[in-house]
């Protein structure tokens, strides 16, 4: 049997493929984005690793400081005898690396979906930046107030490079062209 379309393929039976992969009928790609990503969805990629990383960093400063602080006088003068001291201290370095896992997890999670083109994750990544910021920059007042020391500096100096990062990716996730790529083309 020749094929009745010469400019087109044969499919199975003949005729031209009735469904070809890459893009539907009206040329769109998986998740309804037109093309390559713009370089500023690169780089909201780019910064969420480095806030990844500076939260990681951060964090295990923050665990050997905390670590390295005696708070027992304080525990003791609240009526704790040593063993619910010992306790404390371990399930506070516990609930630590929890949390940390968790924010790791979440940063994972908008880094993945981020990349599959979901506005979704566009949109928990900027909620999730707010929040970290404010919760850096509380931090950051509350460290001040308390005075610093040793690694405390260090942990100042990453609590501001976070919040710097932090504000970069917001600006990043806003920009119209990454706006525009992660928002679902809507069919007339």
């Amino acid at each position: 049997m020749s094929n009745p379309y010469p400019q087109q393929p044969e499919g199975a039976r003949g005729g031209p493929p009735q469904y070809q992969a890459g893009g539907d009928q009206y040329g769109a790609h998986q998740g309804g984005h037109p093309g390559a990503a713009p370089p500023e969805v690169k780089r909201l990629l780019t910064l969420t690793l480095v806030s990844a990383a500076v939260y990681l960093l951060n964090q295990v400063v923050g665990l050997i400081t905390t670590a390295g602080t005696d708070m027992s006088a304080s525990y003791e003068q609240a009526g704790l005898s040593a063993e619910q001291i010992e306790q404390t201290q371990g399930v506070a370095t516990i609930f630590s690396v929890g949390i940390i896992v968790l924010a790791l997890a979440l940063y994972a999670l908008v880094y993945v979906f981020l990349k599959k083109g979901k506005n979704w994750a566009r949109v928990l990544g900027i909620v999730l930046a707010i929040l970290s910021t404010l919760g850096v920059l509380l931090g950051l007042v509350t460290t001040a107030l308390v005075g610093l020391s040793g690694l405390g500096v260090v942990g100042l100096l990453l609590g501001l490079v976070l919040v710097v990062v932090n504000v970069l990716w917001l600006v990043t996730a806003f920009k119209a062209p990454v706006k525009e790529w992660f928002t679902p083309r809507r069919m007339v």
